[in-house]
């Protein structure tokens, strides 16, 4: 995921039969590998793909016997995203089904929260946006995608107030606010920029220049720079990623 998101072509090579058969037979690798296959498709906004990983991650996390807390916690923030979004995409019965999912994922967030709101506040308010997005509560949702970009800013996760942002301009979108929108594509730009995921920041910029005017896409830049300066090698990057990625990156 990590590579994905900076945007390097240095995959592996090949894959051996020993990686193959753990990933056939242990269910937690595969729950993982399926999570990760989900994350990287919902950043890069591949709807088919988040929706198809997500349901094999779904299918296998009943008979995971143990996970790690923050990546359980990371999972099933991405999941709640995930299943939000699908829910606004299929309506009606299958999509009530998602929206269960995602108001599962939220309810666990924001008990989650209660304990810690450092680490999980923003995420239950991202998710509580949402769902009220979902809802056709417009005014509310406007409410928790302020909150969920405050408090990513304010605990320093910069990844999740640049995903914040990037939800909130999808959603100013579809109400046709596109002064705001754009406001908050700029933001997102600037801090997913700063967390080191150029590729995501490219990504960003040709969905972007698709659907404005060149003069309001000006703040976005398709070469990523780090305050202005060439940045230095990948593995500065990948660090930068792994570190504020709170695990969920770990397993590209």
């Amino acid at each position: 995921s990590v590579l994905k998101l900076i945007g390097t072509d240095e995959m592996p090579k090949y894959t051996s039969a020993e990686e193959k058969n753990i990933l056939a037979t242990n269910n937690s690798v595969r729950t993982s590998y399926y999570f990760q296959g989900a994350f990287t498709s919902f950043m890069f906004r591949s709807y088919d793909d988040s929706k198809h990983y997500a349901e094999k991650h779904l299918a296998c996390i009943d008979n995971t016997w143990a996970n790690l807390f923050l990546h359980h916690a990371v999972h099933v923030f991405y999941i709640g995203l995930i299943s939000f979004w699908v829910a606004r995409k299929l309506k009606e019965k299958d999509g009530q089904q998602w929206h269960e999912r995602g108001k599962r994922s939220k309810l666990a967030l924001k008990k989650w929260a209660e304990s810690s709101q450092w680490t999980f506040q923003n995420k239950w308010y991202l998710l509580e946006a949402e769902e009220l997005y979902c809802n056709n509560d417009f005014d509310a949702a406007k409410t928790y995608y302020e909150k969920a970009v405050a408090s990513a800013k304010s605990h320093k996760f910069v990844h999740e107030e640049a995903l914040a942002c990037e939800l909130a301009a999808y959603f100013y979108l579809e109400l046709g606010e596109a002064e705001k929108a754009t406001e908050l594509f700029l933001l997102a730009h600037e801090k997913y920029l700063e967390w080191g995921a150029f590729e995501k920041c490219n990504s960003l910029f040709k969905f972007v220049e698709g659907i404005f005017t060149p003069v309001s896409t000006f703040g976005l830049s398709t070469r990523a720079q780090l305050d202005g300066n060439e940045h230095n090698g990948m593995e500065s990057s990948r660090s930068i990623l792994s570190l504020e990625a709170g695990g969920e990156s770990e397993m590209a």
